[in-house]
């Protein structure tokens, strides 16, 4: 109520007054514990390795309890390889950017060779060391060694996938081997380089990876290992 010459009058209600934001649902804000410890889980990996990544730093950085881990995380084996698990599904989030988005008319080998490089520089961020420090740890934790086993086995299947669906033309029974190596490479890669940093020999092994894949889109990969029927026209080479 205001007064004006000695009249009361009711102004109407002012509607400056920011709305208040909508409250969380539950779901959201497990989401949100779930992926602060993920991360922390992460940043701990990279910046102290994997000896001195304790439960306690991983909960203080991720700002939770201690109960509050345990409930979405028993152990520490399944927070470590949920980790991977999560840095995992971001890279499988790149598939489409690195595979399918290339300009129009660009071939399988152009495609390739592009979405190679675009792995590379995913695989050079910081979180993968991550993937390494708890690679070598498994070889002597066997709980770590069965969790990674099945988040690797998880996130192998679904880039074969994508292989198939971005490269139709590549044979299935090339397709997981030529994951395999592509991964390989480039963790091992990302190994060298915690030793010497090299570009132009990261290149290089990139463009022999490279060539290796487009020779397997284009049907004109030779494997010395496979069996060769008598109606082969291909001759081995000899040395």
């Amino acid at each position: 109520m205001t007064a004006i010459m000695g009249i009361e009058m009711e102004l109407p209600p002012t509607t400056d007054a920011p709305a208040a934001p909508p409250r969380r649902t539950q779901q959201e804000r497990r989401e949100k514990t779930r992926t602060a410890l993920l991360e922390a889980t992460v940043a701990c990996l990279v910046e102290f390795g994997y000896g001195a990544s304790t439960t306690l730093e991983i909960e203080r950085r991720a700002g939770v309890s201690r109960g509050a881990r345990i409930h979405y995380f028993p152990s520490k084996a399944l927070l470590l390889a949920s980790a991977v698990d999560h840095l995992y599904s971001q890279l499988g989030d790149h598939y489409e950017q690195a595979f399918g988005h290339a300009h129009a008319g660009a071939t399988d080998a152009e495609r390739f060779g592009s979405g190679l490089q675009l792995l590379w520089r995913v695989y050079q961020r910081p979180g993968y060391a991550a993937v390494l420090e708890l690679s070598m740890a498994a070889r002597t934790d066997d709980e770590l060694r069965a969790r990674l086993k099945e988040v690797g086995d998880r996130h192998r299947a679904l880039a074969i996938d994508a292989a198939g669906k971005y490269f139709p033309s590549l044979a299935p029974s090339l397709a997981w081997p030529l994951v395999e190596s592509i991964q390989a490479t480039l963790l091992g890669l990302i190994m060298q380089r915690n030793i010497v940093d090299d570009p132009a020999r990261d290149q290089a092994v990139l463009r022999m990876t490279e060539a290796v894949a487009v020779s397997c889109l284009s049907g004109t990969f030779f494997d010395p290992h496979a069996p060769v029927h008598a109606s082969s026209t291909i001759k081995r080479p000899t040395c």
